[in-house]
């Protein structure tokens, strides 16, 4: 009985150490299929998603962790990073990026499957809010999100009663944007405790906060 055991933990050993070694050899399924929706929802938006993102396509042998845009942990396959910034391609250099009042509307829904995800990157994509705003609860399954960058789009203070389920969040950059008012620490950061640095410069608070740098 004593050595049934001992091989079964042997064995298990082993498996682990190969995985260390070699490594996944490709992403989860379920992954895949919810970075193929975000592709498609995005496309359904009048952008160019074949060139934007062109390696992301829909083959059951194609491996995520490949491609761009897109981060995985080499040893367990997960997605761990993603990097949405800039969707449309602006010049981000020249006026009329600022002049553009294309606002768009994102399903954060989405993102529900990335169990393991740490970061993401929204940046530059004049995102107006999410369309599942009533039913943010599933921001809580994101518990290992630590970074979120969500800077230069549109967002306005509804957006900060929804975050405060993104327990797990170590940077949180919401600069240039449409926030006005007295700026809600208490509300935000109570919940926020592992909250280490905000970014909240450039939108239209009225305070005597620091609007950036670490808590």
């Amino acid at each position: 009985m004593e050595l049934a055991i001992l091989a079964k933990c042997l064995l298990l050993g082993l498996v682990i150490l190969w995985i260390q070694i070699h490594g996944n050899k490709g992403c989860f399924e379920t992954e895949r299929l919810a970075l193929l929706d975000f592709k498609e929802f995005v496309g359904s938006n009048g952008l160019d998603v074949d060139y934007l993102l062109s390696s992301w396509v829909d083959n059951s042998m194609s491996d995520c962790c490949k491609w761009e845009r897109v981060m995985c942990n080499s040893t367990t396959g997960h997605v761990t990073e993603l990097s949405l910034n800039n969707t449309r391609q602006y010049d981000i250099e020249r006026i009329s990026f600022y002049d553009d009042k294309n606002i768009w509307f994102v399903k954060f829904s989405m993102f529900q499957q990335l169990k393991e995800l740490r970061s993401l990157n929204l940046s530059y994509n004049r995102i107006g809010g999410f369309i599942d705003d009533t039913n943010f609860e599933t921001l809580s399954e994101l518990k290992k999100l630590e970074v979120l960058d969500l800077s230069t789009n549109y967002f306005n203070n509804s957006i900060l009663s929804p975050l405060s389920n993104l327990t797990s969040l170590k940077t949180l950059i919401l600069s240039d944007n449409i926030m006005e008012g007295s700026f809600p620490s208490k509300e935000l950061i109570s919940d926020l405790k592992n909250l280490e640095s905000l970014d909240v410069s450039l939108n239209r608070f009225h305070s005597t906060l620091p609007f950036q740098g670490k808590l």
